[in-house]
């Protein structure tokens, strides 16, 4: 039996059939190691105000805010593969802060925040807290 995903946490077989439409994306590659790498992707993606702290925390506090973008309103982080293979605690670290940016971004919210992950990455993600 399959786990359903949270709301904003979508897998696919094939991320080439992502509706981007109207859409800002942020494309997380294959092959990330280390943590100022992934940050890098985000603050150039989403613009980060100049204030954010290049940390687990800044991260946090800017996916939950995104005062700073004002169009488009659905923003999707399209992830490639799971960064920081095989670094269990900043994987885990990682996904932890998109949860619960995701989940922060309700339907009557200003933004609409979607994290999509490659369907074999399915278990983990939901494994992560």
């Amino acid at each position: 039996m399959t786990t359903s995903p949270p709301a904003g946490i979508r897998f696919v077989e094939d991320l080439t059939n992502v509706d981007v439409t109207d859409a800002r994306v942020v494309r997380i590659p294959a092959g990330l190691l280390h943590k100022r790498d992934l940050l890098t992707v985000f603050a150039r993606g989403l613009d980060f105000p100049g204030y954010f702290g290049w940390n687990w925390d800044a991260l946090e506090e800017c996916l939950r805010d995104l005062a700073w973008i004002e169009r488009p309103r659905r923003i999707l982080l399209i992830h490639e593969d799971l960064p920081f293979q095989p670094d269990w605690d900043n994987r885990a670290t990682y996904l932890s802060i998109v949860k619960a940016a995701v989940a922060a971004w309700g339907p009557n919210q200003p933004h609409e925040l979607i994290a999509v992950f490659p369907e074999h990455c399915r278990d983990e993600v939901l494994r992560a807290d």
